[in-house]
C-alpha cells in the first residue's frame, strides 16, 4: 500500500457514491493522521455529506472533533454513549433500527447496544463494514439481512472466530484490530484479502 501514508492503530472508512455522497465511517485515533491520509489520497474531508461513527472506543472516534471543523455541514449519525460538544453540526442519534443514511448505505442500527456498522448496497457485492464487531461478526451479518444479503465483509473483527459464518460471502478484509487475521486469510484463500491503510475498493 502507499507509503506515504501514516498507519495507525485506528480505523476509517470513506465511502464515495456515483451520486457525489460522500460518507465517512469512522474517525480514526487522529485527526491529524486522518487529515494527512485524506490529503495524500486527493480527498477533501469539508466535503463529506455524512459521518458514522461505529462506537466511542478512541481509536474510531479519536479524529471524529477534526473531522466536525472540517465538514460541520455533514450529518453525524452516532450511537449513544459519549457526548459530541460540537452544537453546530447536525447529528441523527442512532438506536437499534435500522437507518438509512444515502439510497445506497444503511446503518445497521446499534446491535446488542454495543455498536452499530455500515452496509453498502451493490448489484453485484453488498458489503458490511464494521468497525470492531464488539457484537460478534455473526450478530452484524444477521443485522445486516434486514437490509440485504450480504456477499462482502470489511472492517474489525476483534476475536471473532466463528468462519463457518463467512462461507457464504464472495470477498473478506479482516483489518484493524483482527486478532486472527493469519487464520481467516489461510482458511479463505480464495476470498479473503490483506486490508490496511490506503486500500480502494469498487463495488
Amino acid at each position: 500500500l502507499e507509503s506515504r501514508l501514516i498507519a495507525d492503530w485506528g480505523f476509517a472508512a470513506l465511502i464515495v457514491e456515483d451520486s457525489g455522497e460522500r460518507i465517512l465511517f469512522d474517525a480514526g485515533a487522529s485527526g491529524d493522521i486522518l487529515s494527512h491520509n485524506a490529503r495524500e489520497l486527493n480527498e477533501d474531508l469539508s466535503s463529506l455529506t455524512a459521518v458514522v461513527l461505529s462506537h466511542w472506543h478512541r481509536d474510531h472516534a479519536g479524529g471524529l472533533a477534526a473531522v466536525a471543523q472540517t465538514a460541520p455541514r455533514a450529518t453525524y449519525f452516532l450511537p449513544p454513549g459519549a457526548g459530541f460538544d460540537w452544537p453546530e453540526v447536525r447529528t441523527h442519534p442512532v438506536r437499534e433500527e435500522p437507518v438509512r443514511i444515502t439510497d445506497h448505505v444503511y446503518s445497521t442500527g446499534v446491535v446488542a447496544g454495543i455498536e452499530q456498522a455500515v452496509v453498502v448496497l451493490s448489484d453485484t457485492c453488498p458489503f458490511l463494514l464494521t468497525g470492531c464487531a464488539h457484537p460478534g461478526v455473526p450478530a452484524l451479518l444477521e443485522a445486516t439481512r434486514v437490509i440485504a444479503e450480504p456477499k462482502g465483509l470489511l472492517g474489525g473483527l476483534h476475536g471473532f472466530s466463528e468462519f463457518g459464518c463467512l462461507d457464504g460471502l464472495s470477498r473478506v478484509y479482516p483489518c484493524h484490530c483482527t486478532q486472527r487475521k493469519r487464520d481467516i486469510l489461510t482458511r479463505f484463500r480464495d476470498k479473503a484479502f490483506p486490508c490496511g491503510v490506503g486500500l480502494k475498493l469498487v463495488l
